[in-house]
């Protein structure tokens, strides 16, 4: 309370103010997920984290902390999910990638260069891993197909991809028209279009000669080794090759014409008087000599009809050239001056010292016995201007032959080599190029406690001297280097810093009686006192560290407010916050404190611990059920939570809960358990794999064999406790018409499962296999392919004492039987048919008997014999030995 009467905060305080204990929710961040209970609003101190979705990674530190006053820190807004990056995708050989954006779900595409097919996934996509789904696909070289061969040739060739070369030659005898070389192109097919062809070789013509022809020729074409033979007219000679023969190349063997000539005069003598043949004509000659010679005689010989020459042959003479012509400062430096020069020799010319030529430097005596042209010429030598140098200066006397240049260098440089040079007869300067250095001074000394810092020690450098801490420098900082190689002041030293001695306090001491550079003194307060400014002095560069402190008396000033509480003092309340003061803090109605309770006042002046926190005595926030959740709004005490199950559970339990006195919740955590569709049940001629009959538990159906499934395989149990589809059934497999030939008759309608039909042939034929056929498991009969043969009955059983007439014994066919002498037949029918069931008709049965023949019968009184012949058997039922004949007699047998 000031002097008007008003409330004031304390000099140099501000007013207080309420800031708030508690933050609101933070905000939702793109691809970001708040890992919390959903609340409105969480308490100062209470710290928060998000995490991010699959495929984004975070780019700050994912934690929050709610202060007071109601901020979170750091702030939300710095939070943030950014995608996972992958690293560059890999490159493929003869290929190229597209595509720049690496970040989750992005995706690059791989394409190949030119000629070559890319093999592989073509495309890979950035995963939430950070790396490439996928593998690297690969480029592989198109191929062309296998080249035609080629006639009277052949080709050469490694490979058929991309870029490879074929080469095409033909035999010898041949020539190739078109490319010889073809290559693999991009788009699979060779270059050059059409392949090249091998044609047969033939020479041209041989030529005409006068007086003369060829002889060997069949028409006017000539291949490859042909040969024809040139003969002369009468009264001529051939003069050349006589057999020419047709190459492989399509060239004749032979280049020069042969010719006829007359048989005439001998030859002239060429070679050994250096004579060369001009012309010949009609038996006439015109000679001349070699180059270098001169012709004494006839130039023109006629060969006379006695075949002698009219003349004698001329004669040819070396030609000489006088002494060489004079070059002024230069003398010839080969050949003496007194030796003839004949044609062709070379004279070489050298000029004196100081002269060098200027045009060619020899001559020659040339064939009409003068000397080439032009003649040499020597002029004086001249060098170049002398070689600039760095910091240096040349002073030129002259260009000519023995004239000199002079070196000099600027200030700070001295000159290395030498400082004149000589213009040499060759044109360049002798002595070398010098060079201009700089001047360096001394090594600079050490200076004790400090360090010398150079780069370099030449002329207009400077060297840097400082001292370690605690020193101070003495002298100059710099020392720079003169042009005459000495440093232009004295080495400076290095000496120790010290401080004025401290300054005593009221109410304290001082401890430390060392003031040098680096020492640090102490200050302390009796006690009831407190230090007010540093306990502590350092001496440093420039005196000490800080002003010397104060002892005031110790007061801890008012204890820490809080939020939701307040303070009292145990002895007099109104006295000031000294040493040894004791604060007792409570809380407001529904909070508690979360720590001690009391603070004393230290003997330094400040309080012995942090103040308290007043918290809402609230319940401890419940944990959600398995596949469900828990909605909470608040945890103080009388606050409800209620739970909810996801989508398929429902609640086993209380759906509300209170928090309560001894911050505890009421009844037992409910439980989500999952919803039941109950058993559907089989299915006939099958089964459903599965016992759970749950939320999202799948059902799998299947048939018996020969059946097959109609419907869904699975089902699987909703939210709203269905069944997700219909429930399928089995039908039996169908095996469908039977697909026999025309010649099978097939009985029976029904060609499902284990279903059978009835197989037969038409009459005549019969059925190869069983004439019954079954649908099976797999959808096809067990006798797919019948097959009808033409009835075939087999050689039919013999009889006793007979035969058997007949060698066909097919379907229709018959066969007779037929007694040996002396028997019959008795019974049935002499003849059997082949029946189209491959079996025989009836045919004779019963007992074969042998005939009797019997002396003509006695004359019998009661009658007389009728019939001249008749014929008798044993009857089976007789002894074996006949005691009683049957007589076959007319009108009526007669029985003796």
């Amino acid at each position: 309370c000031n002097a008007q009467g008003l409330w004031a905060p304390p000099e140099g305080q501000e007013t207080p103010r309420c800031i708030a204990t508690f933050c609101q929710r933070p905000p939702d961040l793109p691809h970001a997920i708040l890992d919390s209970v959903n609340k409105p609003k969480y308490a100062g101190n209470t710290e928060l984290s998000y995490k991010c979705e699959e495929g984004f990674i975070l780019n700050s530190s994912a934690k929050l902390k709610c202060m007071m006053g109601g901020e979170w820190t750091p702030s939300p807004y710095e939070v943030g999910c950014v995608p996972v990056r992958c690293s560059k995708p890999g490159g493929i050989e003869r290929g190229y990638v597209s595509g720049t954006n690496y970040s989750f779900g992005a995706m690059v595409a791989y394409s190949c260069d030119k000629g070559f097919l890319i093999r592989g996934e073509k495309r890979r996509t950035c995963k939430a891993n950070g790396e490439w789904g996928g593998v690297l696909p690969v480029c592989q070289p198109v191929s062309c197909p296998s080249p035609p061969s080629l006639n009277n040739g052949f080709i050469q060739v490694c490979r058929f991809i991309f870029n490879s070369k074929v080469t095409y030659a033909c035999d010898d005898g041949y020539r190739l028209t078109g490319h010889p070389e073809r290559v693999c192109q991009a788009n699979r097919q060779w270059s050059n279009g059409d392949p090249p062809v091998c044609h047969i070789l033939t020479c041209d013509p041989p030529p005409i000669i006068l007086h003369g022809q060829y002889r060997g020729s069949v028409g006017s074409i000539f291949e490859v080794g042909h040969k024809v033979e040139y003969v002369c007219d009468e009264g001529y000679e051939l003069t050349g090759d006589a057999v020419w023969t047709c190459l492989k190349y399509g060239k004749w063997d032979k280049s020069s014409h042969p010719r006829c000539s007359l048989v005439q005069c001998q030859e002239p003598p060429l070679d050994e008087n250096h004579l060369v043949l001009r012309s010949l004509d009609s038996g006439i000659v015109e000679l001349s000599c070699e180059d270098g010679y001169v012709l004494h005689g006839a130039r023109t010989l006629r060969c006379t009809l006695a075949q002698e020459w009219n003349d004698t042959f001329p004669v040819c003479k070396q030609v000489f050239c006088g002494p060489p012509p004079e070059v002024a400062f230069g003398d010839p430096s080969s050949a003496p001056l007194s030796a003839p020069s004949y044609f062709g020799s070379m004279v070489s010319y050298s000029c004196m010292d100081g002269f060098t030529l200027r045009k060619e430097g020899s001559v020659t005596c040339q064939a009409d016995g003068y000397w080439s042209s032009p003649v040499p010429d020597c002029i004086p030598v001249e060098c170049p201007q002398p070689v600039e140098i760095a910091n240096g200066i040349v002073d030129v006397q002259g260009l000519m032959y023995l004239s000199t240049a002079l070196y000099s260098c600027k200030p700070g440089y001295s000159l290395v080599g030498n400082a004149t040079v000589l213009c040499g007869e060759s044109g360049l300067w002798i002595g070398g190029v010098p060079s201009c250095q700089p001047i360096e001074c001394s090594v600079p000394k050490e200076i004790p406690n400090g360090k010398v810092a150079y780069t370099k020690l030449q002329f207009n450098h400077v060297v840097i001297f400082s001292c370690h801490r605690g020193y101070r420098l003495h002298g100059p900082e710099t020392l720079k280097c003169l042009a005459n190689g000495e440093w232009d002041q004295e080495t400076p030293v290095c000496i120790q810093i010290y401080c004025a001695p401290p300054n005593p306090i009221d109410n304290g001491f001082v401890e430390g009686l060392d003031h040098k550079f680096g020492v640090t003194i102490f200050y302390s307060c009796f006690p009831g006192f407190q230090l007010v400014g540093q306990n502590h002095l350092t001496c440093e560069e420039f005196g000490w560290s800080s002003s010397v402190p104060v002892c005031v008396p110790s007061d801890c000033g008012l204890p820490p407010h809080i939020d939701f509480g307040e303070y009292s003092r145990l002895l007099d309340p109104n006295a000031d916050f000294l040493h040894g003061t004791v604060i007792v803090y409570r809380c407001h109605k529904s909070y508690e404190l979360t720590t001690s309770t009391a603070l004393v006042c230290l003997e330094e002046g400040g309080w012995n611990g942090t103040a308290p926190m007043c918290v809402p005595a609230e319940c401890e926030e419940p944990p959600s059920p398995d596949h469900g959740s828990v909605n909470v709004t608040d945890t103080s005490l009388g606050s409800l939570v209620k739970y909810s199950c996801e989508e398929g559970y429902e609640l086993e339990g209380e759906s509300v809960r209170q928090c309560v006195a001894g911050r505890k919740w009421s009844d037992v955590p409910p439980v989500c358990r999952p919803i039941s569709c109950g058993d559907p049940g089989d299915i006939d001629n099958g089964s459903a794999e599965g016992d759970s009959f749950l939320y999202l538990e799948v059902l799998r159906y299947e048939c018996s064999s020969g059946f097959v499934l109609k419907g869904g395989d699975t089902r699987t149990c909703k939210a709203d406790g269905n069944w997700d589809a219909e429930k399928p059934w089995c039908e039996p497999i169908s095996c469908g018409s039977p697909v026999v030939p025309s010649d099978v008759i097939v009985t029976g309608k029904e060609y499902t499962f284990n279903k059978h039909v009835e197989l037969r042939c038409k009459s005549g034929l019969l059925l190869q296999g069983p004439s019954v056929s079954v649908c099976q498991a797999d959808g096809t009969w067990s006798h797919g392919s019948p097959e009808c043969r033409s009835a075939h009955c087999g050689r039919p059983e013999s009889i006793p004492n007979g035969r058997i007439l007949g060698s066909d014994f097919g379907y229709s066919r018959e066969v007779w039987y037929e007694c040996e002498e002396g028997y019959i037949l008795s019974g049935g029918e002499p003849k059997r048919m082949c029946r189209g069931d491959g079996l025989w008709g009836e045919g004779p049965y019963g007992i074969y008997y042998p005939f009797l023949s019997l002396s003509p019968p006695l004359f019998l009184a009661l009658s007389h014999i009728l019939s001249p012949s008749f014929s008798s058997c044993l009857c089976p039922s007789l002894p074996p030995s006949p005691k009683y004949i049957f007589l076959s007699l007319s009108p009526s047998p007669l029985s003796l």
